[in-house]
């Protein structure tokens, strides 16, 4: 707006060396109108076009004005730009036809032949080129929504892969911990050595939870976003830290298991320790049976324990919704559902990424 006031006021300025007689004070009349309208922001267009199309006019309808309407085709497109209500463009719409006006009243000859329509010509490129503009500015004002827009998705996306994050941490230890206290309890009055050792294997995984969650509050507080990798042999080390705790695991393992490239390796840690948190809350009993497949291409994985009452139905949970995103992320399907007695985890992987080479 300030660049339309700018040449508005030098159009108005210069019309004032092409009047006669007393049509530089019309000239003046008209100067400041785009000043104002730079400044008052919530003008009605209806005034702004009317405060300069009325000395125009005049001064052309008795030959003392002749370039007045320059200033008219400026503010004409202003108006265009804007959001013109129907007061607004009635008054457009008189600007565009005015030259006719002053031609059906024959006292300026230079109307009568081709003036009326070089500035009819005149006005109506302004319309156009101030509706363009304002076309422009609606796409921006459109792209600023839509960018804040994903601006807050993103922040919630975050937050929401933060309390995946920190669920399934927390939430493996803490599983682990309660399983020993059980069995501490259990084994507290007819076997205290047994039930000291397990204390102190609760105190031990606590302690190593309480340090994996803070390192991964500071890699959050530094803004990195990947997980450490898991060794092959880190599958192992899951499943025996559930079975020190007493949970019965049987595992089975065919294909090898050492090819597998670590993004994949590291979801299908995450669909383990998942799966076996679950078993540790849910389950009818403590048992589990996990079987696992290599082949050329893929990667599966089913988990498989008793279904007890307390089940949640499939898909339910963060750790679950949690999971089939992580698996989907890296082309994998997951499911997770009842199955006759049993609650079954079952998660197909790809063996390497497709932009991972052979």
């Amino acid at each position: 707006m300030a660049g339309a006031a700018v040449l508005g006021t030098g159009l108005g300025v210069l019309s004032i060396f092409y009047t006669f007689d007393w049509g530089w004070i019309l000239a003046v009349l008209m100067l400041p109108a785009l000043i104002v309208r730079a400044v008052w922001r919530s003008m009605p267009g209806w005034l702004l076009l009317s405060w300069v199309l009325l000395p125009t006019l005049v001064g052309d309808a008795l030959v003392i004005t002749q370039s007045a309407y320059l200033v008219v085709i400026t503010a004409l497109a202003v108006v265009a730009a804007g959001r013109p209500g129907r007061a607004d463009t009635v008054v457009m719409v008189l600007c565009l036809v005015s030259p006719f006006l002053i031609w059906l009243l024959e006292t300026n000859n230079w109307h009568r032949g081709i003036g009326a329509w070089l500035w009819f010509g005149g006005l109506l490129i302004g319309w156009g080129f101030g509706h363009v503009v304002g076309q422009q500015w609606a796409l921006i004002d459109e792209l600023e929504r839509t960018r804040t827009k994903l601006a807050e998705t993103a922040v919630t996306e975050d937050r929401q892969r933060i309390a995946r994050d920190l669920h399934d941490l927390v939430g493996h230890s803490f599983s682990v911990v309660l399983l020993h206290l059980s069995g501490a309890r259990l084994n507290l009055a007819t076997a205290p050595e047994e039930a000291e050792e397990a204390l102190r294997q609760a105190e031990t995984v606590g302690r190593r939870g309480m340090d994996e969650l803070r390192q991964a509050l500071m890699l959050m507080h530094q803004g990195t976003h990947s997980p450490a990798p898991v060794e092959p042999d880190g599958l192992d080390h899951l499943v025996a830290s559930y079975r020190d705790a007493g949970m019965r695991v049987d595992l089975e393992v065919a294909g090898n298991i050492d090819g597998v490239s670590a993004a994949p390796r590291i979801v299908l840690h995450d669909v383990l320790r998942e799966a076996l948190t679950n078993v540790a809350k849910h389950a009818r009993s403590p048992e589990a049976t996990i079987h696992i497949g290599v082949d050329r291409d893929r990667v599966t994985v089913r988990v498989e324990s008793a279904l007890g009452p307390r089940s949640a139905p499939a898909g339910t949970g963060m750790g679950l919704a949690g999971l089939e995103h992580r698996v989907a992320a890296i082309d994998g399907t997951f499911q997770a559902r009842p199955d006759q007695e049993h609650w079954v985890v079952h998660a197909r992987l790809p063996r390497r990424l497709a932009e991972a080479p052979a």
